[in-house]
């Protein structure tokens, strides 16, 4: 009986600890697609980009229009490569429990706008496990961006 208790914790103990790799891994494949998007955007390659967004072929112009926006303003948004630093990977869920969806966000405030009469650029980059850790799921990435760079 004794055995088979030491058995059973064994196994739990392995369980969880799969359980953590997996997540962990799950982790540093988001962070790397994160990475991989913002390198092909200081990088001007738009292709790049198509590949990393589920579905990219029916969202065309607005991943175009949007990537043409952090290009412009990527000196701005990412000085000194701060946001490849600092991705802090977040889970939600959507509509229902099983929906679960894994998220990166970056809100960035417009300089010298002391008075914030402008709204925060909001930088978000949705994943879902179906989808694959390595496809950005939604394909709006950007909030506020209209009249942030003026």
């Amino acid at each position: 009986m004794r055995t088979i208790k030491y058995i059973l914790g064994i196994l739990f103990l392995l369980n969880i600890s799969c359980c953590v790799n997996q997540k962990k891994k799950d982790e540093e494949q988001i962070k790397n697609t994160v990475k991989e998007y913002l390198k092909a955007v200081k990088e001007n390659d738009l292709q790049k980009v198509y590949g990393l967004i589920d579905d990219s072929d029916t969202f065309f112009g607005g991943i175009q229009g949007e990537f043409y926006f952090l290009k412009k303003n990527y000196d701005k948004i990412n000085p000194n490569n701060i946001l490849l630093k600092n991705i802090k990977v977040k889970d939600t869920v959507v509509t229902f429990a099983q929906n679960k969806q894994k998220y990166v966000q970056y809100v960035i405030k417009k300089e010298n706008d002391s008075n914030y009469l402008k709204k925060p650029l909001i930088i978000t980059f949705m994943f879902y496990k179906p989808v694959g850790y390595n496809k950005i799921y939604n394909s709006v990435i950007l909030q506020n961006h209209i009249g942030w760079d003026k």
